[in-house]
């Protein structure tokens, strides 16, 4: 997915005027539908508090159900980060913030089973390596 940003303004008579080129990039000729959708601070206000508008021609849930989008980050990144290339991600969104932190992916066990691996010895890094290899340990 590519976004493409812009700045208009709203003329004298409350009219928003979009760039015909803009137009023509994203394939739209005279007669074609299209929503207009915003983004608003609260679901309890239909006031626009951000001012930002979406036009699609799919509408708001093409943009939200995209089941192949990924995130790709440069190797060079993560190695300024120290994460390891093949690790795991957490994404923390923030107001004004986007934090990537390397996943522990004992995270995502019940409590129960930590505390059992814990009781019987094992150590936390043996279930990690468990966990990324699909359930099967590598002894060589």
């Amino acid at each position: 997915m590519k976004m493409i940003e812009m700045q208009s303004v709203v003329d004298g008579q409350g009219q928003l005027t979009i760039p015909a080129q803009l137009l023509k990039d994203m394939g739209l000729v005279s007669g074609d539908p299209v929503k207009l959708a915003y983004i608003s601070g609260t679901n309890e206000s239909i006031r626009n508090t951000f001012k930002e508008f979406v036009l699609t021609t799919d509408g708001v849930a093409a943009l939200q159900d995209d089941g192949d989008a990924e995130l790709t980050l440069p190797h060079e990144l993560l190695a300024a980060a120290e994460i390891p290339v093949d690790s795991d991600l957490e994404i923390v969104c923030a107001k004004g913030a986007v934090v990537i932190l390397e996943a522990d992916l004992l995270d995502s066990l019940p409590d129960e089973l930590r505390e059992l691996f814990n009781d019987l010895g094992i150590h936390p890094d043996t279930v990690r390596e468990v966990m990324r290899n699909g359930g099967a340990m590598d002894v060589r």
